[in-house]
């Protein structure tokens, strides 16, 4: 190859200036580029990661950013049906070590496994994403601890039974037991008895008094008591009586027309020697004591021929 030198000299010139631009350009990147911020990594974290139904929880997001920066928290996260934010959330910086810290106050209304959204954090320079964890519900019912309690269909109305026939039964038998206990036993029911003429009950009231006075099977006194209770039970009968006056306030005041004096003289016999027995304890003949039950007996004859 042939050449002048002057020739040479100025290929090797060019040549030395394009290499020396070449290592400049490499050692200093032409600044017209746009070149995306770096990106720096955030943390979120669940206290607790485990709740219940209707139990507040925390989530905290933290990122290395300094304090300067201005990060931007979002103050309200983008939550599904199962989860609700309560309030908004509390920002906090370290001016010494760096880095700033948000506290997301949440609830979970249904029981499962919930996933919460990345969250975004931008600030001047920079941006970054935290990933929460997932939240685990457990369900209040401790019939179903993990899932919700899954609920029975609704039951048709309740069905209405019959008239108890035994029980009516059973009331009739112990109705017909007591009637052949009280048979056996020989008492009286509680029914209405037959309607007796109280001239008819006196007589033989007073017919069965003679006769247990005479056998000896009643003593005075209680002979002239029943002669009172006959004599009260007729009064009453008869001439609506009151039960509480004694028979001696009666004779009194009785009168008998068109009959024989002596009638009230022996029912005014009667009344003195009845007082003397029964509250004097004077003995009296047995006799006399006839006597005064015949008296009682021929008043009340007197009583129905008037």
């Amino acid at each position: 190859m042939g050449g002048s030198p002057s020739r040479m000299a100025g290929a090797l010139r060019a040549l030395g200036a394009t290499t020396i631009l070449a290592a400049s350009t490499m050692a200093h990147p032409f600044t017209g580029i746009a070149q995306e911020p770096p990106s720096t990594r955030a943390v979120a974290v669940l206290t607790p990661d485990t709740i219940r139904v209707g139990e507040p929880f925390t989530l905290g997001v933290s990122v290395a950013a300094p304090p300067e920066a201005g990060v931007s928290f979002p103050p309200l996260l983008v939550l599904g049906p199962e989860l609700e934010q309560l309030r908004p959330p509390t920002v906090s910086r370290d001016d010494v070590g760096g880095g700033s810290r948000a506290r997301y106050r949440l609830v979970a209304w249904k029981a499962g496994r919930w996933e919460i959204p990345t969250i975004a954090l931008e600030w001047d320079d920079g941006r970054a994403t935290a990933r929460p964890p997932a939240v685990r519900v457990l369900s209040v019912l401790p019939a179903a601890p993990e899932r919700p309690l899954q609920l029975e269909p609704p039951r048709g109305p309740v069905p209405r039974h019959g008239f108890p026939w035994w029980l009516l039964f059973l009331l009739l038998a112990l109705v017909l037991l007591r009637w052949l206990l009280r048979r056996l036993r020989g008492e009286p029911f509680d029914v209405e008895s037959e309607h007796i003429d109280p001239s008819v009950a006196a007589r033989r009231a007073f017919a069965a008094l003679r006769t247990e006075l005479e056998n000896g099977d009643l003593d005075l006194a209680s002979f002239y008591d029943g002669i009172e209770t006959t004599l009260r039970r007729y009064l009453a009968a008869t001439r609506d009586w009151p039960d509480e006056r004694p028979v001696r306030d009666f004779v009194d005041t009785v009168s008998v027309p068109d009959l024989h004096p002596h009638l009230m003289t022996d029912l005014r016999s009667m009344r003195d020697r009845a007082g003397l027995v029964r509250f004097a304890h004077v003995s009296t003949a047995t006799s006399a004591a006839l006597g005064d039950a015949d008296a009682c007996l021929a008043w009340v004859d007197a009583e129905e021929a008037a």
